[in-house]
Parts: C-alpha cells; sequence; structure tokens
C-alpha cells in the first residue's frame, strides 16, 4: 500500500501530470457520485481547470456563481447561497466517489471554506532492494538484534511518553479492522413550484416535493454535508473506508454489516427510533422538535429563538455514541434539532478541543456508551462552539 497522497501547487505539475489529473477529472465526473448533478460536473470541472490554469487563487464565490451558474454582475453572496450549497454537495460526491474506490494514486479535494481545489498525488514507493547482496558472515546478528530491541524498546518508551488522545479513543470503535463504516446522510423534504406563473397567487398545496418531479436532484441539509467532509476526513486520515447512503435508502439490515455514523435529527428515521430506548431521546411536541431528559420530569430543551431580551438564538443538539447497538456494531448519531445544530454536533466530534471538556467531565467514558447534549448560541445563521448542558455514561 502507497504512501497517502501529498497536495501539489498546479504550477509544479509536469505536462504529464497536468494530462493525470485531466484524465482523472473525467472519470470523476463520470461517475455515479456525479453523474446525476450537472450542476456539480460544471462546478467541478471550471474549479479544476482555473486552478490548472493558474487561476486556482483567483477562484472566488462571486466568479463561480459568475461564470458557472450564470448570474449577473452584481451577484450579492449575501442573499443568494447557491455557491455555498453547490460546494457541499461536491464535497458530498467527492467522498462518495473515491468511498466507492475511484482510482487512489490521483485526488481532487476541496476543502472546507475554500473554492480552490487540492490536487493530491499519491508518492511512488521505493523500490525495493536488490536481491542477491551478500549478507555479512560472523557476528552481525547481534548488533542487528541489539538494534531491534532499542528501536522497540524506543517504540515502548514513546508510547507511554504520548498515549492515546481522547480524540482517537472516540474514534477507535469506527477505524478498527473490519466493515467499511456506513455514514448516513439525512434527506430532508425540498418542495418546489412547477411553472409558478401558473400558480398565482399561490396555495400551500400547490409545491410538489423535488422527488415528483422529472428533474429532480438528490439535495442534503447543510449541516449533513458539513458532517459529511469532516467525519469523512477523519476516517480517511485513520486509513478507514467508508460509504454514504441517503434518507429512506438506509435499512436495518444495512446498520448490521457494520460500525455507522448517522447525521441529522428528526429527518433521520434510525436516529429518531433508536434513541427511543435511551435516557435522552428525541421526540416532536407541540410542533417543536426537541430533546428530552426520561430522567426527571418535565426536563428539555428546544430551539430559543431570538428575542429583544435574548439576542442571540440558542441551538441544541443530541450526540450518541453506542458501543454494541441493536445492530450489533458501533453507532454515532450526530443529531441537531435544526441544520446549523447537526453543525454544532459535528464541531464537537471532529475537534479535539471542544470534544475535551466531555473528557474532562467524564473521565471514565472511553469503553462506555455516552449522550451529551449541546448548546450552541446562534450569530446570523452560524451557530457559536458547543457547549455541554448535560451528559450520561454507562
Amino acid at each position: 500500500m502507497g504512501a497517502p497522497p501529498t497536495a501539489r501547487a498546479a504550477t509544479a505539475l509536469s505536462d504529464a501530470d497536468r494530462q493525470r489529473v485531466e484524465g482523472h477529472l473525467e472519470a470523476l465526473l463520470e461517475s455515479d457520485a456525479f453523474s446525476s448533478s450537472r450542476r456539480c460536473r460544471e462546478f467541478l470541472r471550471y474549479i479544476v481547470k482555473e486552478t490548472l490554469e493558474g487561476r486556482g487563487a483567483a477562484i472566488k464565490e462571486r466568479t463561480i456563481a459568475i461564470d458557472v451558474f450564470g448570474k449577473s454582475a452584481d451577484f450579492d453572496s449575501q442573499s443568494e447561497s447557491i455557491v455555498r450549497v453547490k460546494a457541499n454537495d461536491v464535497r458530498k460526491r467527492l467522498a462518495q466517489a473515491y468511498s466507492s474506490g475511484l482510482a487512489d494514486d490521483i485526488r481532487i479535494a476541496l476543502p472546507v471554506g475554500a473554492y480552490q481545489p487540492e490536487i493530491q498525488f499519491a508518492e511512488r514507493e521505493a523500490p525495493p532492494a536488490v536481491a542477491g547482496v551478500e549478507r555479512p558472515r560472523g557476528r552481525w546478528r547481534w548488533p542487528v538484534l541489539v538494534s531491534a530491541v532499542c528501536l522497540a524498546a524506543t517504540a515502548a518508551v514513546a508510547h507511554w511518553m504520548h498515549p492515546a488522545q481522547p480524540f482517537d479513543e472516540l474514534w477507535a470503535p469506527f477505524v478498527a479492522p473490519g466493515h467499511a463504516v456506513l455514514m448516513s446522510l439525512p434527506a430532508p423534504t425540498v418542495l418546489e413550484i412547477p411553472h409558478p406563473e401558473h400558480w398565482l397567487p399561490l396555495r400551500e398545496h400547490d409545491a410538489i416535493p423535488t422527488s415528483e418531479l422529472d428533474e429532480a436532484e438528490t439535495y442534503t441539509g447543510l449541516g449533513a454535508a458539513y458532517g459529511a467532509a469532516r467525519f469523512a476526513e477523519q476516517l480517511a486520515s485513520r486509513g478507514k473506508t467508508f460509504y454514504l447512503k441517503f434518507g429512506q435508502d438506509v435499512t436495518f439490515a444495512d446498520l448490521r454489516q457494520g460500525p455507522a455514523i448517522l447525521l441529522g435529527a428528526m429527518t433521520s428515521q434510525w436516529t429518531v427510533d433508536i434513541t427511543q430506548s435511551l435516557r435522552l431521546r428525541l421526540e416532536k411536541a407541540d410542533g417543536f422538535n426537541r430533546i428530552v431528559d426520561t430522567s426527571t420530569a418535565n426536563r428539555y430543551w428546544e430551539p430559543i429563538p431570538a428575542s429583544a431580551n435574548h439576542p442571540n438564538a440558542e441551538s441544541f443538539a443530541l450526540v450518541t455514541r453506542l458501543l454494541a447497538s441493536e445492530s450489533g456494531h458501533p453507532l454515532l448519531m450526530a443529531s441537531g434539532l435544526s441544520a446549523r445544530d447537526t453543525q454544532a454536533a459535528v464541531e464537537f466530534l471532529t475537534s479535539a478541543p471542544c470534544f475535551e471538556q466531555f473528557t474532562r467531565q467524564a473521565p471514565d467514558w472511553p469503553k462506555k456508551n455516552f449522550q451529551v447534549v449541546l448548546r450552541a448560541f446562534v450569530h446570523g445563521h452560524s451557530p457559536g462552539s458547543p457547549t455541554i448542558v448535560t451528559w450520561h455514561v454507562w
């Protein structure tokens, strides 16, 4: 198995490497992950071509909006999110393409918060040693044996001085040898008005789910897309393979195949079902989604909107890790009451400083199941750093 891919600047690529990248790009665009979305194909082709031409640093949200989506020169990124949404969709589809086994010698990555892609090449392995070299005779075995013992002792001391970090222990059940990790993304219902000029004034029942339209695309929430990108990073950095499924495509039989990560709350059927038997669970009451503590009467958390007396809205999320769920495999659930709440849960699970606030409070958590309720204050449309409201370890 070769060394992990490393990024190279487009200006440093040889003509042969540029041709390899262009060929790899076409393979990506023809893959199942991208074949269903024309806009994602155009988006990816544009940013890669611009980067290969040496204009990667000039790729901005506004240039993509104008050059790819045909927006006018007065495009306002504050009021239109089409580029940000499609960027998250492209990241999701890249992760899906590579998890399905697409070539591993080249990878194209789109870092979160950026529009210039990274082009990564697998480093070539060093050639094997030439056979037939005569080994020295006599007492060579003792120096080699002593060196091996010293190296082993050095490794043991290094492990003792730098034990496994809490963040590594969090992910250990999911990166153990065995089956690939299933990552389930909820597919929220997206409503569209077909031919709105024929439906004025609009009525509520005039909206049609995109799944019923002839040219429907698969959508996912921003929080789930963010989670897919961050979780994919954690798994890939630890050499673990994974695959994606969406919404109702996930069956209990899928959960029985190996470890799984479920994103979303009320939009994730299995998250709602599985948490019903736990102390902290999700439920809908009076039209609101909430997290309920079943051990204490009338203790629950639901979103708090901004008001004159409460300038920043509050959001809540539930994180659950089960080492041996009903499926027989480890299960991790990041369940936000809204897309931005799911984003806060993802940050908690993918940011070591955020997660360590939990490990300081619950030192005996590594070999046990746990649930954590998180709060985040919302600034505009983005959550701040999550803080722990309550937790349960068993």
